[in-house]
């Protein structure tokens, strides 16, 4: 009776797993995941016992389905006891997983199937990658995968994990690093919700965006933008698009490095605060040194300070709360305001940063315009989201512009044309 990777591995936390699994099952042989959640527990335990996970599953599936998709992995999100609530993916990975009882509603526990990503997460609270043999239960060993635990970005609690499973590349470098953005941004996405929810996540878990303009004879409150000179001009961070990144403040821009429209956004994003080491997890993915981070904040203080903006310490957070492009985008979507959306969205955010942070935040915006423009998008909408450089390629959205299009409209040549140059 082996090891792990017949005694390969050479993370001991593997061999310590490996260790708890044959003190609780005896043998790889004798352990199977068990059904435990039907259909009807299935949804019970999300819409009830669950808010936090219902909150996150979006953003989760925004940023890992559709890489798992085209990359033949499958996402998985378990509850704290290692239940799976969520499978997605690739569908034939999926069809192959399930026989291996990888379906939701199944319990992925250390306890009941032994060393796995998911599990060992949940166990250790931290991130894991499980390669192969290494899994302890027989079936998986064709299979790798990495897991991390999502955490409540207060309390500490945990909430249950995030998974990526399928062949080498689920242990690949780049998915543990995508993992990890993707539970900044859900941890990110969930602070915000507290602001509006602090007495624990209700049905109304949306940050709060400011009282609606009240509605008169042909005015649609939500996708109208408002009467010119209705709102202050407050300093406003500027960092969707191709231009520098800049603050707007007292009418002038002060370009901005990109390393300081990072910092600034973060801190924007985050109310309450990030400690040296989350502002180091978030952009520099956890390899800057505390003195670095200091140094790059205190260049920020003394930029921002002739220009009446502070940054407290201890936790680092911003002295008064600062507006952003994206944060306005990102609101009027949750709004429903996909049309002023699209005309707030100038371009991708920050399209040079490579900050874990930033890069998973770039892609959930875009993905969330995308997705609110085709699905409801009319056919000028449409339009508009293809101007897009970002657009230029999708062959859905030409797709879909052709079949909104009147028969006689001269734009279904252009339309015709781009999905024969993209071979669609």
């Amino acid at each position: 009776m082996g090891g792990p990777g017949g005694g390969t591995t050479t993370d001991p936390q593997l061999r310590l797993s490996w260790d708890r699994s044959l003190r609780r099952l005896a043998a790889p042989e004798r352990c199977a995941p068990r059904l435990v959640l039907d259909r009807a527990g299935l949804h019970e335990a999300l819409r009830e016992g669950r808010a936090p996970l219902r909150l996150l599953l979006p953003v989760l599936d925004e940023l890992l389905t559709p890489l798992a998709e085209d990359t033949g992995l499958v996402v998985a999100v378990t509850d704290p006891d290692g239940v799976l609530l969520h499978v997605r993916g690739a569908a034939a990975t999926r069809r192959r997983a399930e026989d291996m009882g990888f379906v939701a509603g199944a319990d992925w526990s250390e306890d009941a199937v032994g060393t796995n990503a998911p599990g060992t997460a949940l166990v250790l609270r931290r991130p894991v990658t499980v390669h192969r043999e290494q899994h302890f239960y027989p079936e998986a060993h064709p299979w790798s995968c990495t897991a991390a635990p999502l955490l409540h970005p207060v309390t500490g609690e945990l909430l249950g994990a995030v998974d990526l499973t399928g062949g080498d590349a689920a242990a690949a470098p780049a998915a543990r690093a995508l993992i990890g953005a993707a539970v900044r941004a859900t941890r990110a996405e969930l602070a915000l919700a507290l602001r509006a929810d602090p007495a624990g996540l209700g049905t109304a878990a949306q940050p709060a965006r400011g009282p609606a303009l009240p509605a008169g004879p042909g005015r649609d409150p939500v996708n109208q933008d408002p009467p010119a000179g209705a709102r202050a001009a407050a300093p406003a961070l500027r960092v969707l698009g191709g231009h520098p990144p800049a603050l707007v403040a007292g009418g002038q821009e002060h370009e901005l490095t990109e390393r300081h429209a990072e910092i600034l956004l973060a801190l924007a994003r985050a109310p309450g605060g990030l400690s040296t080491a989350e502002l180091s997890d978030r952009l520099w993915d956890g390899r800057a040194r505390e003195a670095t981070v200091r140094a790059e904040v205190l260049r920020l203080r003394r930029l921002l300070a002739p220009l009446g903006l502070g940054i407290v310490s201890r936790p680092y957070r911003l002295a008064a709360p600062l507006d952003s492009d994206a944060g306005r985008v990102l609101g009027l979507l949750e709004r429903g305001a996909h049309r002023r959306a699209l005309r707030a969205y100038p371009g991708p955010l920050l399209p040079r940063s490579e900050a874990p942070w930033v890069v998973a935040l770039r892609h959930r915006l875009a993905g969330l315009l995308r997705e609110a423009v085709l699905t409801d998008g009319s056919a000028e909408a449409v339009r508009q989201y293809l101007a897009l450089p970002e657009a230029a390629d999708d062959a859905e959205a030409w797709a879909l512009l052709l079949r909104l299009l009147p028969a006689r409209s001269p734009a279904r040549a252009r339309a015709l044309l781009e999905l024969e140059r993209l071979g669609a």
